[in-house]
């Protein structure tokens, strides 16, 4: 699995609407679309920043849609954005027509060089399956960027009120706007 995340600084100018709006008219080109898992449309609005969130079966699935004439419309709409992506150690959770996540919480921590990375592996799937039992929790995803070497946690939330475990170098927080391709955790 490939988590990946582009994340659009809006321009001061730039009407906020219309990232609601666009959302709502792409959400149904994602409905179904070969080898995504997860799609969340990541919004913070006081920062006027738009970032959508993908979890793919694989890398060839995230390959195709970055030569796409889906990812075409976003760059001839907003520029080509810089694409993170994180080799995936755990993703799982549950989502249900009651309980929909509302808030998504991306964090992110430096791995140090010294740091032994299966014991560091072995602690965060341990961790996030803990985490999966936490109420208020509609998923959550550990990712790993060997490039950076960084290690993100990103996760679902019905209710702000209910975050927890947030004590990374690095958190941002977004409303949730929609979802696709969450089939699998329902």
């Amino acid at each position: 699995m490939i988590a990946m995340q582009y994340t659009i600084r809006l321009a001061g100018d730039y009407d906020l609407h219309k990232v609601r709006e666009r959302v709502i008219k792409r959400k149904p080109l994602f409905d179904g679309l070969k080898g995504l898992l997860h799609k969340a449309y990541l919004f913070n609005e006081s920062q006027a920043i738009y970032a959508p969130f993908y979890v793919w079966e694989n890398d060839e699935a995230a390959r195709a849609f970055l030569t796409s004439d889906l990812f075409r419309d976003l760059v001839d709409t907003f520029g080509r954005p810089r694409v993170r992506v994180w080799n995936v150690l755990a993703y799982g959770g549950h989502i249900d027509g009651e309980h929909l996540p509302q808030i998504g919480v991306k964090e992110i921590d430096t791995i140090a060089a010294e740091e032994n990375l299966a014991v560091l592996t072995q602690r965060e799937i341990a961790r996030h399956d803990k985490s999966l039992k936490t109420k208020g929790l509609c998923f959550h995803l550990v990712g790993l960027d060997p490039d950076r070497w960084e290690l993100m946690r990103y996760s679902g939330w019905c209710d702000p009120s209910q975050i927890q475990n947030c004590d990374s170098d690095a958190v941002e927080t977004f409303e949730i706007l929609n979802l696709c391709g969450v089939d699998s955790l329902a």
